[in-house]
């Protein structure tokens, strides 16, 4: 592997959590059931993340107890694979994380609980990307539980919202971090030729957005327009995965047996 200023330009959007990291390989890399990511190849992309074995086999241990992950052994070499329970939670974020595109429009409502509604009661009642502007006040997109049947229940025009919404829908922290990645993403210079550089690249910029997206739901892409700094981020990563493809394993693990430079 090569060395990489653009790799160093990612690593300074944030820390890296090991057993996150992990995830966003095994679920971009590995499509199909039956694919499988062996020990040294693993070690070899992480090590490109300033990764060390040590933290390596820790989020291993922690996937596998979890039901992430499974592992096999041929001889002396381990290889790893989503279980059908990771590649299920995999699956189901995967419209999100990978979408080009912003989610479908949909309306937005105000929803308050009628007085004599507990305040647990109603956030419990809520969908779980639910953002709520007060205690007993809520902007989702619904449907609402059966419960929230004698709640006030209002559409809002999302074009007509005053400012200060913004900060409710998500914090000013995650939208420097949206500008940030963007940012970032944009100044990446051309693809390297060598497969294994390319393919960390890839797999850091992704693990930022993925990491950002999954903290939210669809409110913010309602509420805030075409060109908030998430949207300006989704559009750069798209890119970015053009730029960077998904490489096949089998070219992946001839490259990463090339000694380390």
């Amino acid at each position: 592997m090569t060395a990489s200023p653009d790799i160093d330009r990612l690593l300074a959007l944030g820390p890296l959590k090991v057993w996150s990291v992990v995830v966003t390989i095994m679920g971009d890399l590995c499509r199909a059931p039956e694919d499988r990511i062996e020990g040294p190849l693993l070690t070899r992309l992480v090590e490109g993340m300033g990764i060390n074995n040590q933290a390596l086999r820790v989020a291993l241990h922690r996937l596998k107890r979890d039901g992430w992950i499974e592992a096999e052994r041929d001889g002396r070499v381990s290889s790893y694979a989503l279980t059908p329970e990771g590649r299920a939670r995999t699956e189901a974020v995967r419209p999100v994380i990978y979408a080009a595109a912003p989610p479908a429009p949909v309306p937005v409502s105000l929803v308050l609980p009628e007085p004599t509604m507990a305040t647990q009661d109603f956030i419990d009642a809520l969908p779980d990307d639910t953002v709520f502007p007060g205690t007993r006040s809520a902007l989702t997109t619904g449907p609402l539980d059966p419960a929230l049947s004698d709640a006030l229940v209002t559409t809002l025009d999302t074009a007509a919202l005053p400012d200060w919404i913004a900060s409710v829908v998500i914090s000013p922290e995650a939208l420097a971090d949206y500008t940030r990645l963007a940012q970032t993403l944009e100044s990446l210079g051309p693809a390297p030729g060598d497969l294994l550089t390319r393919t960390i690249l890839r797999l850091i910029a992704f693990h930022h957005w993925r990491r950002m997206r999954l903290r939210h739901g669809t409110l913010p892409d309602l509420i805030l327009g075409p060109d908030w700094p998430g949207a300006q981020a989704r559009t750069a990563i798209a890119r970015t995965l053009e730029t960077y493809p998904r490489p096949a394993l089998d070219a992946l693990r001839a490259a990463s047996t090339t000694p380390a430079s």
